[in-house]
């Protein structure tokens, strides 16, 4: 087990570098349209934002900047998405703009103390770390017929009936393959054989999605699990009516009131009982003897005490009715539905165990989330995702800890450097990795493109274009090449770091967007990507400006796992202008020999996200020159063919 030591060991060395490096570059954004909500304690005023970075939620303090007025404000909740932020001041009805900064190291210090804790190996964490690192097909007992709708394609069969029998299976789905409905048949076939799951996944959309999707597979298969044995451990995203009797805080409340209610009876009694004497003590102390009725009902009562074990049990049994534990409530589940960082953040898990863990989004997901969990599993442990989608993100300027942190799972065990080895290493290890080789969302032109360029041709379409999309084309995609405009780049003055500005890329897409409303489109349908954060902040003001609202803007990794029905990926780069003359360069995001596999995750990431149409923005001069024969250039070749 020295691997395992020594993975450990890289893991804490990695997460010190990162909570060191988020220290110093705290995280920023830019809220808009904030509406007061209400006042909040004292001379505090609540107001609500928009967001789509839930890490803000867990920020001790945030320095908020509004007219040019610094603040310092605290986070209250956070639900779909939306944050509610109390001020030391009031600030009017609305909040058109607020730029913000936090430290975000909270969930990094957790994890690292749990992940330090594996290093005593006190109930076998390191077998487990080795299941997960080094599989090789370990076999568990267990049922072999396995129960679905009948809806499932042969790979999803097969991953659910590796999942039954294997210690670790992989499977690799990508975009739209079904891994979500898949995943829900897994989990619903370990609860049919009575199994205690733990399912994670990195945002909390995600674990609702799959926690629906349990639900949905648990009725389908007829599985009868008591409501109160599920739960959904966090805040849920999505606005369900079946997820809300399944919140953790929800059923804590119901078995409080539950026992306040079993309680009553017990505490009226006392009461009764305290009356009665207390009415006897007053005869005596008036020089009388109790009456035939007192002493009838005081002997009646104390009948009743003793029938329930008598009154120093009646009292201890009030004492525990009066507290809930909430640890003991959560190891009553069967199944538990959570993020990732909430498994590492929260004391409730210490020393809990599962027969099976799943997670979903697991390519995304770093090392020490994984290894915290794989720590959970007794039996099973379950990665789904796509190595040729995004890879987990890190901060830290130390190579050694960022390589670390960036590697996903499928590419660790794997040990790929590219897409080739990924499918030779699957290709080697029937045993327990799955791959989803049919998809259902993408319309099969676009599929087609993706198929190709990123999973070696093997991607097949299980549907044909229902519609027609364009009036000039069939195509699910379309190029819109601006190198006719003279596109070329400046950088933000007195501004850190690389902050491309292409303002030609921008008036193309505004007046997209708003033909895209001409053409009946409504804003909330479309998605704009960006390769970089600071073009995220220049496109949403220049919308803004224009009068176009609830068009989402953000970057590769915002839309990670999300759909729009129209994208608009726009790539920003052209050539730039440096003393009169043109300089073509190429940047770490779009080109692989600065960026290696990173790449192609990040292209396919941005190309799949679309439910009808991709429309590609790109000064083609400019990426025949620069990126010619690397993934961008060949993507877009076929896009534009």
């Amino acid at each position: 087990m020295k691997e395992i030591s020594t993975l450990i060991k890289q893991a804490i060395s990695a997460l010190e570098s990162e909570i060191e490096t988020v220290r110093e570059k705290p995280s920023t954004d830019i809220l808009f349209s904030g509406v007061r909500a209400s006042t909040g304690t004292g001379d505090g005023t609540d107001y609500k934002f928009e967001t789509h970075q839930p890490a803000i939620r867990f920020a001790e303090e945030i320095k908020a900047t509004f007219d040019g007025k610094s603040l310092t404000v605290h986070p209250v909740t956070f639900e779909e998405n939306v944050i509610t932020l109390r001020f030391p001041e009031k600030l009017g009805d609305k909040i058109d703009q607020l730029h913000v900064e936090w430290e975000n190291d909270f969930i990094l210090k957790r994890t690292l103390s749990e992940v330090i804790k594996l290093q005593d190996d006190e109930k076998g964490e390191f077998q487990r770390l080795e299941r997960l690192f080094s599989p090789n097909g370990d076999v568990v007992p267990g049922a072999d017929e396995i129960d679905d709708d009948g809806l499932r394609n042969d790979a999803q069969l097969d991953a659910i009936q590796k999942a039954m029998t294997r210690r670790t299976l992989f499977i690799w789905g990508p975009p739209g393959t079904g891994k979500t409905a898949t995943l829900g048949y897994i989990i619903a076939n370990y609860l049919k054989q009575g199994k205690k799951v733990l399912f994670a996944s990195n945002t909390n959309r995600a674990v609702d999605v799959g926690l629906l999707s349990a639900i949905e597979a648990m009725h389908q298969i007829g599985i009868n699990i008591k409501q109160e044995r599920v739960t959904r451990f966090g805040d849920s995203a999505l606005n369900d009516d079946r997820l809300e009797p399944l919140s953790f805080d929800v059923q804590i409340d119901k078995t409080v009131e539950e026992r306040k209610l079993e309680a009553g009876e017990w505490i009226d009694l006392l009461r009764r009982r305290e009356d009665a004497l207390r009415s006897i003590e007053k005869r005596f102390k008036n020089g009388k003897k109790p009456t035939s009725n007192q002493e009838l009902e005081l002997k009646l009562i104390d009948q009743k005490i003793k029938d329930a074990g008598g009154l120093e049990l009646l009292e201890e049994r009030l004492e525990e009715l009066s507290q809930v534990s909430d640890r003991a409530e959560l190891w009553k589940k069967q199944l538990v539905a959570t993020t990732l960082a909430k498994v590492c953040t929260s004391d409730l898990f210490h020393d809990l165990d599962f027969d099976a863990v799943v997670v979903d989004e697991g390519s995304m997901a770093n090392l020490p989330y994984l290894m915290v969990l794989a720590s959970h599993a007794k039996w099973h442990m379950v990665i789904v995702g796509d190595p040729m989608q995004l890879p987990p993100i890190a901060l830290t300027a130390d190579n050694e800890s960022r390589d670390f942190l960036e590697r996903d799972i499928f590419t660790t065990v794997s040990n790929a450097a590219k897409s080739e080895e990924l499918f030779r290493w699957h290709d080697r290890n029937p045993e327990f990795t799955s791959f989803f080789d049919t998809q259902y969302r993408l319309e099969s032109s676009l599929a087609d493109v993706i198929s190709s360029v990123f999973y070696e041709g093997r991607l097949k379409t299980g549907k044909k274009s229902e519609v027609s999309l364009n009036e000039v084309s069939d195509r699910a995609f379309h190029l819109v090449d601006t190198s006719k405009y003279g596109p070329y780049l400046e950088q933000k003055s007195g501004e850190r770091g690389f902050k491309p500005v292409n303002l030609v890329h921008q008036e193309v897409l505004e007046r997209l967007v708003k033909n895209m409303g001409g053409r009946g489109i409504l804003m909330e349908q479309i998605g704009i990507i960006v390769p970089f954060r600071s073009a995220v902040y220049d496109i949403r003001n220049r919308l803004y400006d224009a009068g176009v609202r609830n068009v989402e803007v953000g970057t590769i990794h915002t839309f990670q796992g999300r759909e729009k029905d129209y994208i608009i990926f726009d790539t920003v780069m052209s050539g730039e202008q440096q003393r009169g003359n043109i300089r073509h360069y190429s940047v770490r995001p779009l080109d692989e020999e600065k960026n290696g596999l990173s790449v192609p995750r990040l292209l396919n990431v941005a190309f799949s996200r679309s439910r009808k149409e991709l429309v590609v923005i790109a000064d083609m001069v400019h990426v025949n020159r620069v990126y010619g024969n690397k993934f961008l250039g060949r993507l877009l070749k076929r896009i534009g063919g």
